[in-house]
């Protein structure tokens, strides 16, 4: 006798082929999402190219540098990097033994030309006062010559001798004469030489101002700042002010690009997960080679100088820190920057 056995129930869903199903519906899903983001990055890698052109760039401002002319020592800093400072703040202090040689150099040369100065005063004063004396004498050399010249008996010798006082005497009041119209000549060119002097050292201290160093323009003070007890040569910054009101953006466009960029287009300038809109306000004339971080300094030591174009922010965007490095995306469609709204506005990426 035959008996058919029904071991499960068709209504009743077999509990190892559904684990299989779900299983494989799960793998399924992983491999396609794999596939598909495999294909999606090789996509955006190569494709990102023909939808708009991105290179990196310097958050920066117009910069004031604060040196001196000397080599000086820093002895005392008020302000630390990053600071706000006001127009004409005090930055610092230094000392400079340059500028006390400078200044002891101009203080010898003003001795000098008071001694100088003293001794013509001393000759033109003694000329002054003799030369009345000279000139008697010579008027009484000048009527014995007239004499001279009546007498008939007088010898040669006698002749000689009058002769030889007279001479004298006119020379003595030329030279006393001269002597006199020289010194004051000389007088009033020292006197005249000793008041540029003084102007220039006036100067020189109003420029140092007992080494005191101020702010020219009110901004942000950079990283660049110098430390108390460091010695710096002549024109080495001591400290670098950033004008917080003209903040733009350094571009360093890169070379491979299917569109040259033109003054008016519009740019997005990425940093971190911020896109601030801005506009090309204009394409320098020179070529400079991104300076990037240090690691990225090693790896493309023989990178190639690039255009820089300078990326003016919206009036109401909010600029990242100054010297952050920034990248910046120009689309060469309309169409294409509205897709990447889109997706930042949906997902939340780009």
């Amino acid at each position: 006798m035959d008996v058919t056995i029904n071991r499960l129930n068709p209504n009743v869903p077999d509990p190892v082929e559904s684990r299989r199903r779900a299983a494989g519906r799960l793998v399924r899903i992983a491999y396609a999402t794999a596939v598909f983001g495999v294909v999606g990055f090789f996509v955006i890698y190569f494709g990102a190219p023909f939808v708009f052109l991105r290179g990196p760039g310097t958050v920066t401002s117009t910069r004031y540098v604060v040196s001196l002319p000397y080599t000086v020592q820093v002895s005392q800093m008020s302000l630390v990097p990053g600071a706000t400072v006001k127009a004409d703040e005090e930055i610092g202090a230094v000392f400079s033994p340059e500028q006390d040689s400078i200044v002891a150099t101009y203080m010898r040369a003003l001795a000098d030309i008071a001694g100088r100065t003293a001794e013509l005063r001393i000759k033109a004063r003694v000329a002054q006062d003799s030369l009345e004396a000279s000139r008697s004498y010579q008027l009484v050399t000048q009527e014995a010559v007239e004499r001279l010249g009546a007498m008939t008996a007088a010898t040669v010798t006698f002749r000689m001798e009058v002769l030889r006082e007279y001479a004298s005497a006119r020379k003595a009041v030329v030279s006393q004469e001269a002597e006199v119209a020289e010194s004051a000549i000389q007088l009033a060119s020292l006197d005249q030489f000793i008041q540029q002097l003084r102007g220039r050292l006036d100067e020189v201290e109003q420029h140092f101002g007992k080494g005191r160093v101020f702010a020219p323009i009110a901004g942000i003070v950079s990283t660049g700042l110098a430390h108390v007890g460091q010695s710096l040569v002549a024109g080495t910054p001591i400290a670098e002010i950033l004008d917080s009101t003209d903040i733009f953006v350094d571009w360093y466009i890169p070379n491979e690009r299917l569109i040259d960029p033109t003054v008016g287009h519009e740019v997005l300038v990425l940093f971190g997960n911020r896109r601030i809109p801005g506009t090309i306000a204009e394409i320098l004339p020179v070529s400079g080679v991104y300076a990037g971080t240090q690691q990225q300094q090693l790896l493309t030591r023989d990178r190639p100088a690039t255009q820089i174009a300078r990326v003016r922010f919206a009036p109401d965007a909010l600029p990242p820190p100054l010297n952050s490095t920034v990248y910046v995306h120009m689309h060469y469609t309309r169409f294409s920057a509205w897709v990447a709204n889109v997706l930042v506005r949906v997902f939340g990426f780009y």
